[in-house]
């Protein structure tokens, strides 16, 4: 199963490299632990609680709310200005 949504960065990428964001507009949260790429990666351990993020998530093995980022492109950073 892939989705491909907007969400809103809800805690930041740990040491771990979880980052857990939330849908818009369901408010469903996501923790996403793997990335397609280190570009991928990077691009998510850059942005800061608030921002705005599109992305494609896929379902990371058989756990049940941990994701994998497919791909990633910021829309909104948290004081409003794309990046």
């Amino acid at each position: 199963m892939s989705q491909s949504n907007a969400y809103t960065v809800i805690s930041e990428q740990n040491d771990h490299e979880c980052t857990t964001v939330r849908a818009h507009p369901r408010n469903e949260t996501y923790h996403v632990v793997e990335y397609a790429d280190e570009d991928a990666r990077e691009r998510v351990a850059d942005l800061p609680v608030g921002s705005v993020v599109k992305m494609e998530l896929s379902r990371a093995g058989r756990r049940s709310n941990v994701w994998c980022a497919e791909s990633v492109e910021t829309a909104v950073t948290d004081g409003g200005s794309p990046q």
